[in-house]
Parts: C-alpha cells; sequence; structure tokens
C-alpha cells in the first residue's frame, strides 16, 4: 500500500500539467467531421443494419475498427456513444501525459527528475494534442497504444503484446508500430529480434478473429478508405516533407530534439538510442504517406511524447557539454522558454483550424437538416465530405464522391487529370460511375466552388451542368447578429441525357473557380476578367452557374442594365435558375415593376419556398436604402429615368420543365 502511495506521490507535480491539458481540451471541445462517419456505422449497427454506412452495402469505410466497437459497447447499455468518445479521449491523452513521465523517467532516472517533468509539460502545452483528444477518433487511443508499445519494449515486459493488439485494432497503422520496434531491437542488439518478433507474432494470432471476420464480412483485410487515399507519386511526397516540416516547426523546435542526440550519439543510452530510432522511423512513415488530411499533426500523436524526451534530453547534453549545471535556475529558464515557444508557435495555426472545423460541421449539418426538412423522399447525396452530413441523414443512401465508403470510386478511379492543382490529399474520382447513379442531390464542400478534384472533375460533363440546379437556404452566423451565409445543394431537377462523358477543358474549371474566389473578397471586376475567359471554353448556355456569377458581378459593380439583361437571358435558357429569379424579384421591386417581380415570386414558391419568408425582409432592406438615397440625393429623377425596366422580357409561364 505504501509502495503505490508513493508511486502516486511521485505523480503529483504532474496535477499543473493535467490542468493545463484541460483547459485547452475544454476551449478547442469539437467533433471532428470524420468521426462521423464512424458514429453512422455505430448507428446503424444499433438500429438492426448491420455494419454498414448504406443500408445494404458492406463496405469498410473506416480505419478504426476496434474505436467502433468499443463505441457500440457504449450504445449496446444505452449510453451516449458520441459522448463516450469525447471523454475516453480526453483521457487518454491524460494518461499519454502522465506515461511521457515515466517513460522520461527510464530515460533520465531519479537524480535528473526535472528533465522528465519538462518532458510531460511539453506534451500538456501541445495544444494539437488537446485538439484532437476530444474529437470523438480514435487518434488518443492510438498515440497511447504506441507510447505504451514503446515503454513496455524499453522495459523488456510481455506486456508489449497488449498495447501492440490494441493499436492494429485502432488502426491499421499499428502493424508499424511494431515494425519499427522490430527494427529498433535489431538495430540496438544486432541479432534476431526474438522479443518484439514474439511479442509481435501473439499480437497478430489475438487479433487474427478480426481479420476473418473482416474477409467474411467486407471481403477485404484493408479498409476500402486504404484503396481511395493510397496513391504514390513525387507529389505525395512533397505533402509528407511539408507536413512533417510544419510539426517539427511548431513542436519539434525545428529538429533540435533530433539532431543534438544525433552529434552526441556515443552518449545515447539503450533508451535514448531506442526513443531516437522511433521517432525517427515514425517521422519517415509520415512522410511516405504524404502526411494527413487533416492538418493539425494528428498523425503524429504517437511520438509526441518521445519527440519531447529527445527535447529534454538535447537540453541536457547541451548544458552537459559545455560544463554547465544541469540542475538549478539555467535548465529550469531553457525549459520555460520551451514551454512558452510549444505554446506560441502553433497557436495561431491550431486555433484557425479548430474555428474552421467548427463553422464546417455547423455549415453541413444545418445542410442536411434544412435538405431532410424540405424533401421528405428516400433521396441520395453525394458529396466529398461525408461525416456529420451523413450522420444526419440516416437510412439516406450518401455516395462518398472521394470514396472512403464507395469502393467502386476507391478501387477504379479515373486517370487523373492532367494540370488540375489542388490541395486536397485526395484525388481519386469516377465521375462517369457518380452521375450514372443519378444522385437526387450533389454537394459540394464550398458552396458552389469546386475544390477538391473529385468536385472539379464533375464539372466536365455536360450532363451535370445541365441537369443539376442549386438550391440554397439561409444560415445564420453565430456570434455576429445579422451575418448570413447560403448553404447551397445541387438538385437533379431533369433527367440526365446522352452518353456520360467529359466534353470541356479544365481550363474553364480552375477560371470559373478563381472567379469565385476573387468574387468572394469583393473584386467584381477581376472576377469578370476570370469569367469571360472561361467562357471562351465552354458554350454560353452549358453553365448557367458561370452566367449567374457573371450577373452578380454586375449587378454589384452597379451596372444594373447589364446584369439585368444576363438575368433575363439565365432564364431563357432555363426556368429552374432560381437565384435569378430572386434577383429579378428584388430588382423589380426596386424598380416599381409588381407584376414582374409577382412572376418571379412565383417561381420561388415553387423552387425554393423555404427561402421565400427572407425575400422580402431582404428586399425591404434595400428599399429602405434606396429611399434614404433619394431623400439626400439630388439626383431622385435621374434615378427613376434610368430604371432598366426597358429590357425586361415577356413574362415566363410557370411550368414543370
Amino acid at each position: 500500500m505504501s509502495h503505490r502511495y508513493g508511486n502516486l506521490k511521485h505523480l503529483l507535480p504532474l496535477l499543473p500539467a493535467i490542468l493545463v491539458y484541460a483547459y485547452f481540451t475544454h476551449s478547442f471541445s469539437f467533433y471532428q467531421d470524420d468521426a462521423y462517419i464512424s458514429f453512422r456505422y455505430v448507428a446503424n449497427y444499433l438500429n438492426g443494419d448491420g455494419l454498414v454506412y448504406n443500408i445494404g452495402e458492406r463496405v469498410e469505410g473506416f480505419t478504426n475498427f476496434g474505436w467502433v466497437i468499443y463505441l457500440i459497447s457504449w450504445g449496446l447499455l444505452g449510453l451516449d456513444y458520441i459522448l463516450a468518445a469525447k471523454i475516453t479521449g480526453i483521457i487518454f491523452g491524460a494518461a499519454l501525459i502522465i506515461l511521457t513521465y515515466l517513460t522520461a523517467r527510464l530515460v533520465f532516472g531519479e537524480e535528473r527528475r526535472l528533465y522528465a517533468l519538462a518532458a510531460a509539460y511539453l506534451v500538456a502545452t501541445n495544444q494539437s494534442l488537446a485538439y484532437w483528444a476530444p474529437a470523438g477518433l480514435e487518434t488518443g487511443g492510438f498515440a497511447l497504444s504506441a507510447g505504451l508499445a514503446l515503454y513496455f519494449y524499453l522495459r523488456r515486459k510481455w506486456t508489449l503484446v497488449l498495447p501492440l493488439m490494441y493499436a492494429v485494432l485502432l488502426r491499421p497503422d499499428g502493424a508499424v508500430i511494431a515494425g519499427l520496434l522490430i527494427v529498433i531491437e535489431l538495430i540496438q542488439t544486432r541479432r534476431l529480434p526474438r522479443f518484439t518478433l514474439t511479442a509481435a507474432g501473439i499480437a497478430a494470432l489475438c487479433v487474427s478473429p478480426i481479420i476473418w471476420f473482416k474477409l467474411s464480412y467486407y471481403g477485404m483485410v484493408l479498409p476500402n478508405s486504404f484503396y481511395a487515399k493510397t496513391s504514390f507519386d513525387f507529389s505525395q511526397l512533397v505533402s509528407g516533407l511539408e507536413y512533417s516540416g510544419r510539426f517539427l516547426a511548431h513542436y519539434g523546435f525545428y529538429g533540435f530534439g533530433l539532431i543534438i542526440p544525433l552529434l552526441w550519439h556515443r552518449k545515447f543510452s539503450y533508451e535514448s538510442l531506442a526513443l531516437w530510432l522511433f521517432t525517427c522511423g515514425f517521422t519517415l512513415y509520415v512522410i511516405s504517406v504524404g502526411g494527413d488530411v487533416l492538418k493539425v499533426h494528428r498523425f503524429f500523436l504517437p511520438v509526441f511524447g518521445s519527440l519531447a524526451i529527445l527535447s529534454a534530453l538535447s537540453v541536457d547534453l547541451v548544458l552537459q557539454r559545455f560544463l554547465i549545471r544541469r540542475r538549478g535556475p539555467i535548465p529550469i529558464v531553457i525549459f520555460t522558454g520551451l514551454l512558452a515557444l510549444t505554446f506560441v508557435l502553433p497557436r495561431d495555426f491550431v486555433k484557425n483550424y479548430n474555428r474552421l472545423e467548427k463553422n464546417f460541421t455547423r455549415k453541413m449539418s444545418l445542410t442536411a437538416r434544412e435538405l431532410k426538412k424540405s424533401d421528405h423522399s428516400d433521396f441520395t447525396v453525394a458529396l466529398p465530405t461525408i461525416g456529420i452530413f451523413g450522420y444526419e441523414l440516416l437510412g439516406h443512401d450518401i455516395i462518398d464522391m472521394l470514396g472512403l465508403t464507395d469502393s467502386t470510386i476507391a478501387r477504379y478511379s479515373e486517370e487523373p487529370i492532367a494540370g488540375m492543382a489542388s490541395t486536397w490529399k485526395e484525388r481519386k474520382h469516377n465521375s462517369k460511375y457518380l452521375l450514372g447513379r443519378e444522385p437526387d442531390y450533389i454537394v459540394f464542400s464550398t458552396n458552389v466552388k469546386p475544390s477538391a478534384p473529385a468536385e472539379k472533375a464533375l464539372m466536365l460533363y455536360p450532363q451535370f451542368l445541365r441537369s443539376y440546379r442549386t438550391r440554397t437556404w439561409i444560415y445564420h452566423v453565430p456570434g455576429s447578429p445579422g451575418a448570413r451565409k447560403l448553404l447551397t445543394v445541387f438538385k437533379k431537377v431533369r433527367a440526365l441525357e446522352g452518353e456520360i462523358a467529359p466534353a470541356y477543358p479544365l481550363e474553364y474549371v480552375e477560371l470559373y473557380k478563381k472567379g469565385l474566389e476573387v468574387q468572394g473578397v469583393g473584386k467584381y471586376r477581376e472576377a469578370l476578367l476570370y469569367f469571360d475567359r472561361a467562357l471562351k471554353f465552354i458554350p454560353r448556355p452549358d453553365n448557367l452557374n458561370l452566367l449567374y456569377e457573371k450577373a452578380f458581378s454586375h449587378l454589384r459593380l452597379k451596372e444594373v442594365e447589364t446584369g439585368w439583361s444576363q438575368l433575363n437571358y439565365i432564364l431563357e435558357q432555363d426556368s429552374l435558375v432560381y437565384e435569378a429569379h430572386r434577383d429579378l424579384t428584388a430588382l423589380n421591386i426596386l424598380y416599381g415593376n409588381p407584376q414582374q417581380a409577382e412572376l418571379h415570386k412565383r417561381w420561388l414558391l415553387k423552387l425554393v419556398p423555404w427561402y421565400f419568408p427572407c425575400l422580402d425582409t431582404l428586399t425591404r432592406r434595400k428599399l429602405d436604402e434606396m429611399e434614404a438615397s433619394r431623400r439626400s440625393s439630388k439626383r431622385h429623377d435621374s434615378l427613376h429615368q434610368q430604371s432598366p425596366r426597358d429590357v425586361l422580357n415577356p413574362p415566363l409561364p410557370l411550368s414543370d420543365n
């Protein structure tokens, strides 16, 4: 009993570190969009539909089998498995801080306990740990399993089998952890690594029933997402180097913890050499796979602890090299500076991604809910970000445009399109297959702007441009009174005709995207230049969305007559473009054409009835602004004379076309 009390007493100095970590987790607390992919599998299983994403489709679209089973166990008990995911992740993160301290004690011993504490505090102030711990993913559990595997390896304990088994169950990358430890033992002992080979073999035997289940249920061992994400090219290597370089800049002090021990490698102990090899080996693995699509250092969580220990060891080696006392105020001052850097360097980066992710999940959740409220049919949706959107639409078929949960796109992707630039790591797509399924709705990750390669590829097909029209809801931005954004989807309004094949060059898509980007920051004249260049590559009537953006830019530039004329041209081509009806309603009210305004209102009631209540408010605001302008301006009469009502076309019939 006294021995246990003594161990707990040694951990008391870690209490402030845990509190700092708890504060960060509270400030960053959110659910990552990808976590909802696993949650949908859990929900479908608990609803009796099997371990599937879409009912009836056996595709393993998640990479965290053990985590999904763990969450199912909470659901079977009747408890909130989503909350359980958050709480468990936070606990795992706290355990990683304690484990870092215990591992560091093996390196520094009792006499340099300060250095072990410093390593633990470096992990506690690592905001990326606090970012991912409550995010609902298996990340914290996988990092803890990797840390425990390294700890038991250093202690030569056969309990190494357990974390190796857990690591593989949580992520396929767990095999990398086992492989690294085998290589490390081979290097350190220079003989057959019997200990790690035996432990890895036992762990593999223990997880073999899971492998059998995957083969019999899904027909494959590796998850489908492996095929969707995996590609080997030079750009992947560059991406991995950028991802790793950013991590080392934020938390590795630009490689300080890896370079300094190497300079004095003769002073490597058995433990410190293993830590160095493990950290370097795992970093090389991350580089080789191209890093992560989720940018906040998620893939590096397994080496947060080992890198922190190596950073503390580097300080110790430098002080020893220059004959400076390794105890007292100097190391305390140095470690205080390192802790400050650990907080300051990545702070804005982590906060910005946290804000963006919260806004994104909120937007996608609202889009799915609004879609469900406005359409009570058994509709299908295709999109590249299936997380919370798919979870909100349980029971509806969701087609992942990236192939994570679709084996056809993952395994039979179309050839990469030459010259396509994208920041997305997922580059696989199969637009012909996707359009062949004729989803009722298609959703882009950034409203109407094509961003992902799968979205850009879709824009090359006439069937998409002619058969799908946008539908929009108003989104009131939290914390910003009066601020509104649009939630946009593409709805199939007519059957697809002709052979499904790309017909347009990529250049027009890139120009269209660039035009939308500059338009979004208020550069309307520059946007028009991009839109006009894009129109040279595509027949004018084929992309009415592009023409609408041109009209919108003209209106923003107060070139009312030009914009008005273009809006009418759009409706001549297709009366189902609701944006043209919306803007013409407002314009006709402003310029005193109530009959034509009423005609366009009827179209709005038909196409987007949920949007219509907002229209009067927005128009009234414009009318008030106009009235105020008329009172203060001497040009009241001339403004009326310049009214572009002469460019109005005859009323459009209200039909089902």
